[in-house]
């Protein structure tokens, strides 16, 4: 099932990028799709569909090969650990990954196109702090948040798992671990 979703919203984030766009902002059907995977389905399923996402993101949209596969797997393996695993199954938390993901990529991206000019070239002229926050970082998190909604629900109802294997999966293996532990 994974691979469908792969392709389904590698191909809608290149081939349409402007269908859902808010303030000059697009929507990345990639980097939500990898976080929720990764909170919903654990490190190893966002780890692999980080890497893939960002493989067909650089083959894409990009002219290096490599730093799209490297941030999008990072993304996958952050969003699995960012919250207790006691609370993978609350979806707002998923939301509020989406948001803190987002606003820590948006911030990151725009202090280096900041500081790698300014430190090769010299003088650098680059936007204002509220035109950042007001016309780049707030509009990408609400059309990320907004497109999150249907995702969550797509892949807690039509998922690669059937409702709640997942989960017994990992108890198990927690379970078995917890053996093999030195009190």
């Amino acid at each position: 099932m994974y691979i469908i979703y792969v392709l389904f919203f590698s191909t809608l984030q290149v081939t349409f990028p402007q269908v859902l766009s808010f303030r000059g902002q697009t929507a990345d059907f990639m980097m939500v799709f990898v976080i929720l995977t990764g909170y919903l389905f654990g490190t190893i399923d966002g780890a692999v569909i980080g890497f893939a996402m960002g493989f067909l993101r650089d083959m894409l949209a990009s002219t290096t090969l490599g730093i799209g596969m490297l941030i999008l797997l990072y993304i996958g393996i952050i969003s699995s650990l960012l919250f207790s695993k006691k609370f993978h199954s609350r979806a707002t938390l998923g939301f509020v990954q989406v948001i803190l993901i987002t606003f820590v990529y948006k911030s990151l991206g725009h202090l280096l196109y900041y500081f790698v000019p300014l430190l090769t070239a010299g003088d650098y002229m680059y936007l204002s702090v509220s035109t950042i926050i007001i016309d780049s970082i707030l509009p990408q998190i609400a059309i990320n948040l907004a497109i999150s909604f249907p995702l969550i629900l797509l892949l807690s109802y039509l998922g690669p798992y059937r409702r709640g294997e997942k989960r017994i999966a990992d108890e198990d293996r927690l379970a078995s671990e917890e053996v093999w532990q030195i009190k």
